[in-house]
């Protein structure tokens, strides 16, 4: 396996295309690639098709996917979007590209354009692609107009199984996705990846707070008890106990975690699917939470800001190396949420520097987006405010599964 990178800004998006290509195609080694994936700032809408043309002649690339995003990134950097300070001029164009040459892995990209919209019956097609192509793994790349993410994965796991689906929603105006030579709205990209599965870090951006309790009584998205006491008095109990004080919470989300694997314990951060609070009925001590919840499942209220993301990338960064076992990363896709970067961290290239720090150096690319796809606890789902790390050995071996 041989990978690289290559990131460029410019007036001219065809150029900048040219550029990031080059780069990648001399940092990976090879004559020509397999696999091309490129994230470009919205900037480069017009000129879509011509640096499709571009990307494919230059790395030779049968496979090419892609999509429009707020902003870029490489292992290098991170480009954000013109409302970030210190980001580019808005009449230029980021690009972000990264090769991929591999012996042990197959990759099928294709486009799903529902005029009915991206929901079970788009998840149903994408699910054919995997099955048809006996992948470990599939990409998404899907337009926010439109998309159903439970539909869409219960569409996908109906046809395919628990394949882990992952991936990043297309962001910035206008919207578009890359496939070939297809430039497409409101549609999904996808790309199938047959050959060793990848290794998967979830950083939903959070510390849990207070304790994990049962719940005890709820209905539909409304938890009214918690250990058999109002769950508001529990959620209350909770914020309390912050490191940091009331200070700390004002500047933060509060966000309820539910536990994904009801044995284990104890339970510590990935352990949760983070989900918004909706609402409060102060009269019933309820709190509404933006999943379906059921009696008997286990719930730890979370805190989010920008020492609580920190922590958990960290901590999630720090268990794919433990999964890696000492292997080096051939290459990777890293899909941010809009709302992270800049404006949670308040200083650039964050994640990345992170990655780098706790990782090492490797070939990657990712963008800013509208929302992540990603298994927690054995099942695919739809995220914000995330971090997904996709890592492929470079040794091309079937690693174990990180847990989520």
């Amino acid at each position: 396996m041989t990978a690289g990178s290559g990131l460029a800004v410019g007036r001219d998006p065809v150029e900048a295309t040219l550029e990031a290509c080059l780069a990648a195609m001399e940092r990976s080694g090879a004559e020509r690639a397999d696999l091309a994936v490129v994230f470009t700032t919205a900037r480069a809408s017009g000129a879509a098709h011509e640096m499709l043309h571009a990307v494919r002649r230059v790395t030779g690339a049968p496979a090419v996917v892609g999509a429009s995003g707020v902003g870029v990134l490489t292992e290098r950097s991170e480009v954000e979007g013109v409302e970030a300070t210190g980001a580019p001029d808005p009449q230029e164009a980021a690009v972000a590209v990264l090769v991929v040459r591999s012996d042990a892995l197959r990759f099928g990209p294709f486009l799903v354009d529902e005029t009915e919209g991206l929901d079970a019956a788009a998840g149903r097609l994408a699910g054919a692609r995997l099955t048809e192509s006996a992948a470990e793994a599939l990409i998404v790349l899907p337009d926010p107009m439109g998309l159903q993410p439970p539909p869409l994965l219960a569409g996908i796991a109906e046809t395919a199984g628990a394949v882990p689906v992952l991936g990043g929603v297309a962001s910035g105006l206008p919207l578009f996705e890359l496939c070939n030579t297809e430039v497409a709205s409101g549609a999904l990209v996808g790309l199938t990846v047959a050959g060793p599965a990848p290794l998967v870090g979830v950083a939903q951006g959070c510390e849990p707070i207070g304790e994990p309790f049962v719940i005890t009584r709820a209905e539909g998205t409304t938890v009214a008890e918690i250990a058999g006491r109002p769950a508001l008095e529990v959620l209350a109990e909770a914020v309390a106990s912050v490191d940091g004080g009331a200070a700390r919470v004002r500047h933060a989300g509060l966000f309820a975690g539910l536990a994904m694997d009801p044995a284990k314990s104890p339970l510590g951060r990935g352990d949760f699917l983070v989900r918004n609070l909706i609402g409060v009925d102060r009269a019933r001590g309820a709190v509404g939470v933006a999943e379906p919840v059921r009696v008997g499942q286990t719930i730890q209220f979370q805190l989010r800001d920008a020492r609580a993301a920190a922590d958990d990338l960290r901590a999630t960064l720090t268990g794919l190396r433990g999964a890696l076992d000492g292997r080096r990363p051939g290459f990777g896709l890293y899909f941010d949420c809009a709302g992270r970067g800049r404006g949670l961290f308040g200083v650039g290239d964050h994640d990345v520097g992170l990655i780098r720090e706790v990782l090492g150096d490797f070939p990657l690319a990712g963008f800013f987006g509208n929302g992540e796809f990603a298994p927690v606890g054995r099942r695919n789902h739809f995220h914000t405010y995330t971090g997904v790390l996709v890592v492929f050995p470079a040794d091309g071996s079937a690693p174990q599964r990180t847990p989520a």
